[in-house]
């Protein structure tokens, strides 16, 4: 997979600003999938979303991944380094559905996708956060409404993803070096992406005003140019 390219950094980050985080992965998604209309993109399941964009980040910040954490036990900081590899994200197919067990019955389940995450950011907490999640994706037999979906089906179907689709919902296992307080950081690849570009975007800008100003060069001319062109003409400007 290629890396996003300077003019895709500046166009994503653009039209990101004033997005949500789920806007901004299927923003993010569509690099991966540009044959994919936007109702497509939401469709992919969350999984599959996050391992495209683990595979997306690497190929254009490269493999290292260096992330900050605050111990919750004595606010001590904590600086880490990571490699995607090392997480062993195996996407789940997409397009098949699945089964779990619960109260001696087999009950058949999708994966979450974009459209039950935009659901849930609607709800007032997270027990209904997670009911609307559950109701969407189980293909529930019986007369039952959404709002009595029983917590104990609920759990069964998170324990069910944990295990069927771990890139969904991905843990750090962190310890504080300070106090030695073990804790579980959940690692949020939309977010962390998103910071990311957010970064780029500005240091591009701020070389794109340096070598404009400078020689009178267009911002498609200026990020056109290879990282190294443009590192050495910024070299001359001082």
């Amino acid at each position: 997979m290629r890396g996003l390219s300077p003019p895709q950094i500046l166009e994503i980050w653009e039209q990101g600003i004033e997005s949500t985080d789920i806007e901004r992965g299927l923003l993010l998604l569509a690099c991966c999938l540009p044959d994919h209309s936007w109702a497509q993109l939401a469709a992919v399941s969350i999984g599959r979303r996050n391992a495209f964009l683990f595979e997306l980040r690497t190929a254009t910040f490269g493999r290292k991944l260096s992330g900050f954490a605050v111990c919750p036990a004595c606010a001590g900081q904590l600086e880490f380094d990571l490699n995607p590899d090392e997480l062993g994200l195996t996407p789940p197919d997409n397009s098949l559905l699945s089964q779990f067990e619960h109260d001696g019955c087999s009950v058949t389940c999708r994966l979450p996708d974009s459209t039950d995450l935009f659901a849930a950011s609607a709800c007032g907490d997270v027990d209904e956060a997670r009911r609307s999640i559950a109701s969407r994706c189980i293909q529930w037999n019986g007369s039952r409404e959404e709002t009595d979906l029983p917590f104990a089906v609920i759990d069964a179907f998170e324990t069910h993803l944990e295990q069927h689709d771990p890139a969904a919902d991905i843990s750090l296992q962190l310890q504080c070096p300070s106090c030695a307080r073990a804790w579980e950081m959940a690692l949020d690849i939309v977010s962390f992406f998103w910071r990311e570009v957010q970064s780029a975007a500005r240091h591009l800008v701020l070389e794109v005003d340096a070598l404009a100003r400078t020689y009178g060069w267009r911002e498609a001319d200026i990020l056109g140019m290879s990282s190294g062109r443009r590192n050495l003409y910024l070299e001359l400007v001082g």
